[in-house]
């Protein structure tokens, strides 16, 4: 089972390598798109970035995705599955970005549902979580969208985060996967 590319109706995923460094480097390097991100990475930040989801990869056989418009071929932004660290816990994550210039056309909820269909069904996950912080509102919608509830407060990274998570039984339907 390989999940180096999954599709959606408006999307294409394609496994995180090193050659997307440059594109990585522009999402990191704008500040709107970083904003709930944990800010504008610099050149290293982005390097260490790019090494950690690298050797997800290798360790799990799953993790950062970057997403291209099906239609232009355009690198639209990134996904992902990865496992996360939950105050001691193993978790595996479901995340998601976009470039600003794309923003409200409901690629994150697209996105998001393969990620969680992806998950459950390929990788038989149990449950699955989101976390982001609590003034994201937005962020929020779409994992409500995908069938992710609202679990508590928590801290990561040193600041206040929300935690979502998936309820048993539920895989939230997705277009189609490749």
């Amino acid at each position: 089972m390989t999940l180096d590319t999954f599709s959606t109706a408006r999307l294409r995923a394609e496994r995180l390598t090193d050659g997307h460094l440059p594109e990585l480097r522009r999402m990191d390097q704008d500040p709107r798109f970083m904003a709930h991100l944990g800010g504008v990475r610099d050149g290293e930040g982005t390097a260490a970035y790019l090494g950690w989801n690298l050797e997800h990869w290798a360790e799990y056989g799953f993790g950062l995705w970057m997403l291209r418009d099906s239609e232009t071929g355009g690198m639209v932004g990134r996904a992902v599955l990865r496992h996360l660290d939950v105050e001691g816990v193993d978790e595996v994550e479901v995340g998601y970005g976009f470039v600003p210039q794309v923003w409200g056309r409901g690629l994150a909820t697209e996105v998001a549902r393969a990620c969680v269909s992806l998950g459950r069904e390929r990788l038989g996950l149990a449950t699955i979580v989101a976390v982001t912080r609590p003034e994201h509102a937005a962020s929020q919608r779409v994992m409500r969208k995908v069938g992710l509830v609202y679990e508590r407060e928590f801290l990561h990274a040193g600041s206040p985060h929300l935690l979502f998570r998936t309820r048993d039984g539920d895989v939230a339907p997705v277009s189609r996967t490749v």
